[in-house]
């Protein structure tokens, strides 16, 4: 395994850092723990109240992460909802969100085969989307394309926010041994944990970190957010999920051209 000995950061929050560590430790590689984000409730629950209270009115409600499907569940089993009625069609973007679907009990009519809001919207294509009203529950500030495109072939989308990124406290002792050794990988699932390990490392101990390290990132809005602050994307699986990250990163350790040599 290409993955053997090497340093991977995980920086996503907690309760997904174990499950993504334990996953880099079956690969052979050495989990670094460094939470950079924490998923919090909106500052304003109304919106996603009052849908939850109408859910009847949406032919469909589509998911686009499993935090989504967390928080969604979590809030509409406190106001009593446990679940979404008969006849409203449930979508999701790929398998991650699929079995948290299923954790609440939660039945899941169409899964993307292409784990992206563009391979949802292509696999919600066939049924249609004229005259018709879904529901999104996603991260505050998440990304347009579904409720555009939905919108320019004849249908509606009521967006909520389930959960916003929070900064988690920093963790001195793991600050601390970052930086004196950088791991080989730091990983990033999203721009705000991008973000916030400048926040939480300081400028010029997290600039000299990932000089160091190869980035590793999924999806494009991550990538973007990378370059924009001029750093180069050496990792992006083509499936959006840790499991692919993970692939990804062995086949680039794999790779003769790169003979697994620091950066």
């Amino acid at each position: 395994m290409s993955l053997r000995g090497k340093r991977i950061l995980v920086t996503r929050g907690e309760g997904q850092a174990e499950e993504f560590s334990a996953v880099i430790r079956k690969r052979g590689g050495v989990p670094v723990i460094f939470p950079t984000v924490r998923l919090v409730p909106p500052d304003d629950a109304g919106p996603l109240d009052e849908a939850i209270a109408r859910l009847e009115a949406f032919d469909g409600v589509l998911f686009t992460s499993a935090n989504a499907a967390r928080f969604f569940f979590e809030h509409a089993e406190k106001r009593g909802v446990r679940k979404i009625p008969g006849g409203i069609r449930i979508a999701s973007v790929g398998p991650g969100t699929t079995r948290e679907l299923a954790r609440h009990g939660s039945p899941v009519h169409l899964t993307a085969e292409k784990h992206t809001a563009e391979g949802l919207v292509e696999a919600l294509a066939d049924e249609g989307f004229a005259g018709k009203r879904f529901l999104l529950p996603r991260a505050q500030d998440g990304r347009e394309v579904i409720p555009e495109e939905i919108s320019r072939r004849g249908g509606t989308v009521d967006i909520v926010t389930v959960y916003r990124n929070g900064l988690p406290p920093r963790d001195e002792k793991a600050a601390g041994e970052i930086g004196e050794s950088p791991p080989d990988v730091c990983t990033f699932a999203s721009p705000s944990a991008f973000r916030n390990f400048f926040l939480l490392l300081g400028e010029e101990c997290a600039a000299s970190v990932l000089s160091r390290s190869r980035i590793a990132v999924i999806g494009d809005v991550t990538a973007r957010a990378v370059r924009e602050r001029n750093y180069p994307v050496d990792i992006m699986p083509e499936t959006f999920t840790l499991a692919g990250m993970l692939e990804a990163i062995d086949a680039h350790f794999a790779s003769p051209s790169r003979g697994g040599e620091a950066p």
